[in-house]
């Protein structure tokens, strides 16, 4: 197996967290290289190309802090993020950091040399740390099982691999689904097909958005664009506190949050129809709340017609529900989620593998007992990028303490920590024994942010080879 030189920290993925992490250990003059198994930057946002992918995040706020993308839209496509990450890649040189098509199979640190060994399909990588930025979705989505699928003349297929350029025109279309995917997908379809049915086991709390800036938006981008940086992170923070303040507000008092999304829906269907499709089983915020575009406008044009219930079997001409009602279809599109996968190689501390279920996972950052290494992870409720950056901030004071002292090793005490996600979506119940325990935060960015800002070494367990190297 080919062996490569070695490099101070080995980045794994060149999507939105392997990206601000090169970019900040370049800043600090920290030598680097990141391995990505794609032949482009930019993750799922250039991987997936369904229908009507996008971000449900203002895009002001999940560009990165460094290189804002100042738009007047605040939802933008997933093209067009992808577009920006590449642009951001090589304004800020990382492309020049990137072995693209390199699949990593297996990472090993050796204890004795302190260092890691990370196995892939073009050849064997060492470096002192690694940055596992390689997502949190698995390669293949989740497609439950229905009976009578043999029988149904149409076509399934999940929207993941739901070709954009399809000719869907003289198709009559059922998206089955209600979260954040289907919502996006949904107003696209119903433009292009013959009859559009989104059918739902069970509803979402929606939020209908207008897709324009405020005018405090639009004067901070302006003023930035003149070289005033700081209105834009004024801005910045105040979204993101309206994110959680929101957040806890409905969590903690779910009446306040019903009523919000009654009112929402009251001039666009009538109640009978908000009772049998817009009341969740469970209470907001306590899953994801899918941000739509346009949403209201094809209900209220009878364009778009939902139907609330549980897939029973398919038949030759359609679906049939468990209360007897009969969807007649051509084409059928799950919108059935994913799967997690956060740990996408064996991770190995000599001929030790690593148990990653139940991991204790301190602060989205490192995972207990697992030297050198660290694995971003954003916040469940607001914009991704906040807290990567935050973290990928913190990573480089950790690794710059330890240069300065000659320091070889810093962990997290392996410990047994209790499982308690903020949120419950179904992919995460489905793969909740199987992944790790985050704790250290409050999962509120507006406040949590600030924490990252400041590093405490008691919070680590670090150390030194008897005989330390000259470097």
């Amino acid at each position: 197996m080919k062996s490569h030189p070695e490099a101070e920290v080995i980045i794994i993925g060149a999507g939105i967290t392997g990206i601000s992490a090169s970019y900040y250990l370049s800043k600090n003059n920290i030598q680097h290289l990141i391995l990505e198994k794609a032949i482009d930057v930019g993750g799922i946002w250039t991987s997936q190309k369904w229908p009507g992918i996008r971000c449900d995040t203002d895009i002001i706020k999940y560009s990165y802090s460094f290189n804002p993308f100042l738009s007047q839209q605040c939802l933008v496509s997933g093209e067009t993020i992808s577009n920006y990450l590449r642009a951001t890649c090589s304004e800020h040189k990382i492309t020049d950091k990137i072995l693209f098509g390199t699949m990593v199979k297996k990472a090993v640190f050796d204890t004795k040399k302190k260092i890691w060994n990370v196995y892939t399909n073009k050849g064997h990588f060492s470096s002192k740390f690694i940055i596992n930025a390689n997502g949190y979705f698995a390669g293949a989505p989740h497609i439950p099982h229905f009976d009578g699928t043999e029988k149904f003349k149409g076509e399934i297929t999940h929207l993941l691999h739901l070709d954009k350029k399809k000719n869907i025109k003289h198709k009559r279309v059922v998206l089955v689904g209600s979260g954040a995917s289907a919502i996006c997908a949904a107003p696209v379809l119903c433009a292009n097909s013959l009859s559009m049915t989104l059918l739902q086991r069970s509803p979402s709390y929606i939020y209908e958005e207008n897709n324009s800036i405020g005018i405090f938006v639009d004067l901070a981008q302006k003023l930035y664009r003149r070289g005033w940086v700081f209105p834009v992170k004024i801005v910045n923070y105040f979204l993101q506190l309206k994110d959680d303040l929101i957040f806890v507000l409905f969590r903690k008092f779910p009446r306040l949050g019903k009523l919000f999304f009654k009112l929402h829906w009251k001039d666009s269907i009538d109640s009978k129809m908000f009772e049998e499709n817009f009341q969740p089983t469970y209470n907001p915020w306590e899953q994801r709340i899918p941000v739509s575009l346009g949403l209201k406008e094809i209900i209220k044009n009878k364009k778009l017609n939902i139907v609330t219930g549980k897939i029973k079997s398919f038949t030759e001409s359609g679906i049939l529900l468990e209360d007897g009602r009969n969807i007649e279809a051509d084409l059928c599109v799950l919108a059935t989620g994913y799967n997690l996968s956060l740990f996408k190689f064996e991770i190995w501390i000599d001929k030790h593998r690593v148990v990653t279920q139940d991991i204790n996972y301190y602060k989205g950052m490192m995972l207990g007992g697992i030297p050198n290494y660290f694995q971003p992870f954003g916040a469940s409720h607001t914009s991704w990028t906040h807290r990567i950056e935050a973290i990928s901030k913190l990573i480089i004071k950790i690794l710059l303490y330890m240069r300065k002292r000659k320091l070889d090793t810093v962990v997290i005490e392996r410990k047994k920590v209790k499982n308690n996600p903020k949120i419950t979506p179904n992919y995460v119940l489905r793969n909740l024994s199987k992944l790790p325990a985050i704790y250290g935060t409050l999962e509120l960015p507006s406040i949590d942010n600030f924490t990252f800002h400041f590093f405490r070494k008691s919070n680590f367990k670090f150390s030194m080879s008897h005989f330390p190297k000259n470097r």
